[in-house]
């Protein structure tokens, strides 16, 4: 599956006409080698609410526009799963159990967030994130089931006209290239900031 996301820092308080789909709590960890071998590839590993482990990995698109997505329950059945992906983006463990995995990584980036999630339309979801240290953010997602795009502009397009339609789009709005992580790094941690594939 591939994830076609947008990303806007809010200067302004957006107010939709929505009811939501749900309002939580998410506690997201990222982590990586010691040297920053997923973040120089654009490959993200986060560990979301203690429960579930997402890759979010590169699909060679520089705009940092989409990526493929796969989750993967906590749980030791999937250890060999995890080290599967891993091993495929150059990180060379073979796990028996999830918890080894903590030995061989480091912690990258703790992002906490309140986060209010709309259904926009079929396969469109759009939420509000209130994120701790960083500020409040707009994101447009698109779950899209394909190996690849072959024009990525278009479904930006899309998503910011769907955004216009439903009167949630100003402006003020400034579009954000890169991730909560790579905001979080950029203000707490520079060096590995320098050495991510994406930056502003």
């Amino acid at each position: 599956m591939i994830e076609i996301e947008l990303k806007f820092e809010l200067k302004n308080k957006i107010n939709p006409n929505l009811k939501p789909d749900f309002i939580k709590e998410v506690e997201d960890v990222y982590y990586d080698t010691k040297d920053y071998k997923l973040l120089r590839n654009g490959n993200f590993l986060r560990i979301r609410n203690a429960k579930q482990l997402d890759f979010k990995l590169s699909a060679n698109d520089l705009t940092h526009l989409y990526c493929n997505e796969t989750n993967y329950q906590l749980n030791d059945s999937n250890a060999e799963d995890i080290s599967r992906v891993l091993n495929s983006i150059g990180v060379d463990v073979d796990l028996k159990r999830v918890e080894d995995l903590f030995s061989n990584l480091e912690v990258l980036a703790p992002i906490k967030k309140k986060r209010t999630s709309y259904n926009l339309e079929e396969n469109v979801v759009m939420v509000i994130d209130e994120v701790e240290d960083l500020g409040t953010f707009l994101e447009i997602e698109y779950d899209l089931d394909a190996e690849k795009i072959d024009d990525a502009s278009y479904y930006e397009n899309m998503l910011v006209e769907i955004l216009k339609k439903h009167s949630l789009y100003d402006e003020s709005m400034r579009k954000v290239h890169i991730g909560y992580v790579e905001l979080y790094l950029k203000k707490h941690n520079m060096e590995a900031y320098k050495l991510g594939l994406y930056q502003e």
